[in-house]
């Protein structure tokens, strides 16, 4: 009886024993194997570690290897369509967005850190533009690798994180590319990287990525940056409506745009992205109005309007008259004076589409506080009553014929 009280006790000790490493195994941090994700689990908690965090370590690691930059370099700029709309499966990926920030240092706050908006259903990537050398690292995560662990992360998340700290590189990112886009390089150069073009070697995002980047390295004010968020990369006809916004302050400012204009974009063009980021005046609050011109119209504007972009009315809170202007963006001086064609607008089938808006981005941005050089004024109205702003933004209506810009047909 003795002995077998002994052996009950000793078989007692020895799961417990085992309990308890059990216990301290499943408490031990992945910090432990892995130092260098302590800035992240700090940030997000251990037990709210994902493999979206990891995931975001993993691209910035990449990054810092192959452009020989440390955490928190000024000079890097970073980018990411996560946590826009990119989603994997049914999982939203924003929290690689974290794994970003914390690894590499680059941040909204700090200016270097781009959100660019992509579809529901676009692929999750990562980049990072040197400024120093104007290199360009490119990571496209493999969705259906990347969804495998997110799915057995939710009943073996420890193991799962575990097991995808352990996965190389091109184990993870179906692309993984270096490139130099200096725009300089590439306006100088550009048969060649039309090659590059073509081959996708930025997963179809290269215009995005040496539009945005070398405007940046340019010192482009921060509203800009989230301009080009909305629109996916900054071309000339955004940098148009980021001007014409800045004259709009100057010329018909308003205390609160988001209620007291009412914009009616006649034609649209990129430039209407710009108005809608800066001043709140998006389709969904009914403040923006779109209005096609077809060819035969457009031969019915005089000289004078012929580049016509927006009209804008401004009707304050309270009051009983409103005020108008018509405004339109000189697009024959920036073409001629940026040394562009406007034939070349359209020249998809070779590298001069994008050397054209490449030429012009980087010559417009001597005017982002001189608007009035390529905006202009095409007339100014006064507005007598809400129903007359009706009629302006109704279907069927010109409202350039209603304003007597345009001639009836």
């Amino acid at each position: 009886m003795k002995t077998k009280r002994i052996v009950c006790i000793l078989s007692l000790v020895m799961l417990l024993f085992s309990s308890f490493s059990g216990i301290a195994l499943a408490q031990k941090s992945i910090v432990n194997d892995y130092p260098d994700l302590k800035p992240v689990v700090e940030f997000v908690g251990e037990n709210n570690l994902s493999v979206l965090h990891l995931l975001g370590f993993k691209a910035s690691i990449a990054a810092m290897s192959r452009l020989g930059f440390n955490k928190g370099d000024p000079n890097i700029l970073a980018f990411t369509d996560a946590g826009y709309i990119a989603r994997i499966g049914a999982h939203t990926t924003e929290k690689a967005l974290d794994g970003v920030m914390m690894t590499a240092g680059a941040s909204r706050g700090k200016g270097n850190l781009v959100n660019v908006h992509k579809p529901y259903n676009a692929s999750l990537w990562f980049a990072f533009f040197y400024k120093k050398s104007k290199d360009c690292v490119y990571l496209e995560a493999k969705g259906d690798v990347l969804k495998s662990y997110l799915v057995r992360e939710r009943t073996e998340r420890g193991a799962a994180l575990r097991d995808f700290m352990k996965l190389k590189d091109d184990e993870i990112f179906a692309t993984i590319a270096k490139e130099n886009i200096d725009a300089n390089r590439l306006l100088n150069n550009p048969k060649a990287w039309q090659k590059k073009m073509i081959a996708r070697v930025f997963g179809g995002n290269e215009f995005s990525l040496f539009t945005i980047a070398n405007l940046w390295a340019m010192g482009i004010p921060d509203d800009f940056i989230k301009v080009a968020e909305l629109h996916d990369h900054i071309c000339p006809g955004l940098t148009s409506g980021y001007l014409i916004a800045e004259y709009l302050k100057k010329k018909l400012p308003s205390l609160a745009p988001r209620h007291e204009y009412t914009i009616i974009a006649i034609p649209p063009w990129c430039k209407d992205d710009a108005l809608i980021q800066i001043f709140e005046t998006n389709v969904g609050h009914k403040r923006l109005f779109v209005k096609w011109l077809t060819k035969e119209q457009k031969k019915r504007l005089p000289k004078v309007a012929k580049n016509v972009a927006n009209i804008v009315i401004r009707w304050e809170r309270g009051a009983k008259k409103g005020k108008g202007i018509v405004v339109a963006f000189n697009w024959d001086k920036a073409f001629k004076e940026s040394g562009t064609k406007r034939k070349d607008l359209r020249a998809f089938d070779n590298y001069k589409w994008w050397w054209l808006r490449l030429k012009m981005d980087l010559w417009m941005m001597d005017y982002l506080d001189k608007p009035e050089v390529l905006v202009s004024t095409i007339k100014e109205f006064d507005v007598k009553s809400p129903a007359q702003i009706e009629k302006l933004k109704a279907a069927g209506v010109n409202p350039l014929v209603e304003l007597g810009i345009m001639s009836k047909p």
